[in-house]
């Protein structure tokens, strides 16, 4: 049987593929950690994000992503904002609507959503590799109040390794409602199966539910180029924002996309759980990356909003 790669270890091999692409003088400036774990930070602060800017001044970085690297990237600027807000976003709202007080963030990297989650008074655990949750309760600790930062911390936890995931769920009592933020599309069909598994027997002791926007990821972003870019030039630009996490991941998303919804359904049920589809927003949401842009590009994104792009997943 083929061995898997750890999920953490992956994270570590992302980074190394991005140091060699990058060069020396750059590299200098990160800790050993993934790459990755910044990426989304450096977006939402680009956007205009006040927790995601304050987190990022946190971790003490000049660079969180060496922009000079992605060709074409102020092109790419106006869709990425919006695809990171909105993801971000969009699983704020619904574990604040649907009063969830516990979220586990799976392979999170240095997201701010640990500070947005303390600040409304729920307990946020961040699901991540050890380097990352060294630097993370560091940055945490910054940035929120002593009685806060009792609310916030990042648990070691590979997302393939069922008894760290147990581990990391046992922090909180209660209900739970996982969150993930771009991860499925790196892994292989046989690891994600087992990342399903180890959700399912998280939710079966806890209850609780998953959601994430990464079974539609290619949706999604063809969406956000939609809006920026029209229908006429979207696929382009979508082929080019994707090539650029593929080149620095070596990785080739289409293998590890399923080819429909109903395919992601099946493989879902299989592992013995539930899935429904449904909007990023139930509500009117103001974005901050909204600003700039002019009013058939608002009359598309709203669209986007309503669109079924957050995946639901239950136990059946």
């Amino acid at each position: 049987m083929k061995r898997l790669l750890p999920v953490k270890w992956l994270s570590v091999l992302v980074l190394g593929l991005f140091l060699l692409l990058s060069g020396k003088s750059w590299a200098a400036e990160f800790e050993p950690v993934s790459y990755t774990a910044y990426t989304s930070l450096f977006w939402l602060r680009e956007a205009g994000v006040p927790e995601a800017t304050e987190y990022a001044k946190a971790t003490g970085k000049q660079h969180l992503l060496f922009t000079g690297k992605i060709k074409n990237f102020y092109t790419l600027q106006p869709v990425n904002m919006l695809y990171h807000e909105m993801r971000y976003a969009a699983l704020n709202e619904y574990i604040q609507q649907n009063g969830y007080k516990n979220v586990m963030d799976i392979a999170c990297g240095f997201s701010s959503r640990g500070l947005y989650m303390a600040r409304h008074g729920i307990h946020f655990v961040g699901a991540e590799f050890p380097a990352v949750a060294v630097y993370g309760n560091q940055y945490l600790a910054k940035c929120l109040k002593p009685e806060e930062v009792k609310l916030a911390s990042y648990e070691v936890a590979d997302a393939t390794d069922k008894a760290q995931m147990m581990a990391a769920a046992d922090k909180m009592e209660g209900p739970v409602c996982i969150t993930m933020d771009g991860l499925m599309m790196y892994l292989t069909h046989e690891q994600q199966a087992s990342v399903l598994q180890n959700i399912k027997a998280v939710l079966q002791k806890h209850g609780g539910c998953y959601i994430t926007s990464d079974f539609s990821a290619r949706d999604f972003v063809m969406g956000a180029s939609k809006v920026v870019y029209g229908e006429k030039n979207a696929r382009e630009v979508y082929k080019e924002s994707a090539k650029v996490y593929e080149e620095i991941a070596d990785a080739d998303f289409d293998q590890k996309f399923f080819a429909t919804d109903e395919e992601a359904k099946k493989f879902i049920a299989a592992q013995g759980l539930k899935v429904k589809q449904i909007p990023l927003f139930k509500e009117s949401f103001k974005l901050y990356s909204e600003k700039g842009l002019n009013k058939l590009q608002l009359q598309r994104l709203d669209d986007l909003k309503k669109a079924k792009i957050l995946w639901l997943i239950t136990l059946e």
